[in-house]
């Protein structure tokens, strides 16, 4: 098999199995209407329920990350947790308390924590330059969006509302089951176990690679942009379901519609944002994406409640998520230095959910029930501006555009 014919089948199985866990953490999202009636959850508990599966991505990002840099088993991690979390899915279906449900999406959220870091780490390896922006692009967004969010909102609440919301979450276990067999079958078998390691490398502790890690500029904006900007993309996904149709007065499946405008969003700008990059540069586009994330929540707030209307600001405004896997994989990928590479994508990715997806809606939770469901989206407009003036602060990391490559040593 040719280089480039394995790196094509490698992305299309790759980007698959994110879309796939992207439905499976999202169906709570999609189905919140139904769980906040049956389960009578508030809006705190609601963010909780987000907070606690991302809290756990978090753990199992960063722990499995370490462990692939370590090991070099890649693909064995990946397998593993593509089969775990693919069973474990299906368990809100037996719940009948908040509390069962919170630990059903903690452990969900552990199982699911390698595969980003994991995915990006494999994808950059394969990957010409010229293409790797748009490669891990792909991988991150256009499954995620396009099975997650775009097909699941639609299929997750026509499901409930002819079977019952138990009904949906036991379903999506099947696909993440069919989509292991293809993991095994496809990825290159891990090279003896072992990592590749450049000459005169020495393996660092855990904690002395962290600290390696956060003394690189790029590395450590890129961390700190991931929290916030999760946290825009997340406090979003769990309350504008709610707010659509308690402030709106929008039918649930209408709602799903809607939402699936934000999956196309994503999808597209997925594809194109880190394609651009590939040819502009990372920070600009990083810099102009992260500004324009002002707009959707404004415009959210003032819209009066027709579905069409609402759909196509989610759709423009939602566009600018193309920027995700430029920060959580391909600017640490390109900046991190070799052995480390997993780890600085499982510290994004951690940074992401424990920022944006523990703290974001836990936080945006809280405001809303004491001040409102229009306070996330105010929050939002303010992560949007703090996540700009960060972008501006980054380095140029694409050899392809720089008129050199960034050092792979730290830089203050």
């Amino acid at each position: 098999m040719s280089r480039l014919s394995y790196e094509m089948k490698l992305l299309i199985l790759l980007s698959l199995t994110n879309g796939v866990v992207a439905l499976e953490r999202l169906s709570a999202s999609f189905l919140s209407p139904y769980l906040v009636a049956e389960l009578k959850l508030s809006n705190t508990q609601l963010g909780l329920v987000a907070a606690a599966l991302s809290g756990a991505v978090a753990i199992g990002a960063m722990l499995f990350g370490r462990i692939a840099d370590s090991t070099g088993n890649r693909k064995t991690i990946l397998l593993v947790a593509t089969i775990a979390f693919s069973l474990i899915s299906g368990a809100p279906a037996l719940v009948a308390t908040f509390g069962g449900l919170l630990l059903a999406r903690l452990v969900l959220g552990f199982a699911e924590g390698p595969v980003i870091p994991l995915s990006q780490s494999l994808m950059a390896d394969v990957s010409h330059p010229s293409r790797r922006g748009l490669n891990m692009g792909i991988l991150q967004m256009a499954g995620a969006f396009l099975i997650g969010g775009t097909a699941g909102p639609v299929i997750a609440t026509m499901i409930a509302d002819t079977y019952g919301w138990r009904t949906a979450f036991s379903v999506s276990m099947l696909p993440g089951l069919i989509i292991a067999i293809f993991l095994w079958i496809v990825i290159r078998p891990d090279a003896s176990g072992k990592p590749v390691r450049p000459e005169g490398h020495v393996e660092l502790p855990t904690m002395q690679a962290i600290a390696t890690l956060w003394r690189i500029r790029n590395v450590r904006l890129s961390i700190l942009i991931s929290g916030l900007f999760a946290a825009w993309v997340i406090i979003q996904s769990v309350f504008l379901p709610v707010y659509l149709t308690q402030m709106k007065h929008i039918a649930p499946t209408t709602m799903g519609w809607i939402i699936g405008a934000g999956g196309l969003a994503g999808l597209f700008g997925g594809l194109g944002v880190p394609a651009i990059s590939d040819f502009l540069g990372r920070r600009p586009v990083m810099i102009a994406c992260s500004f324009l994330g002002i707009l959707a929540p404004l415009v959210i707030l003032l819209l009066p409640p027709n579905p069409y209307l609402l759909s196509l600001t989610v759709f423009f405004g939602w566009m600018v998520m193309g920027i995700s896997p430029l920060y959580i994989g391909v600017i640490p990928s390109e900046s991190a230095p070799p052995g480390l590479v997993t780890s600085a994508i499982g510290l994004t990715t951690a940074s992401g959910e424990l920022i944006g997806g523990v703290l974001g809606p836990s936080v945006a939770g809280k405001l809303a029930d004491t001040f409102g469901l229009a306070m996330p989206f105010y929050v939002c407009i303010g992560l949007a501006v703090i996540c700009g003036g960060l972008c501006c602060l980054l380095r140029e990391s694409s050899s392809v555009v720089s008129v050199s490559p960034p050092s792979p040593l730290p830089i203050h």
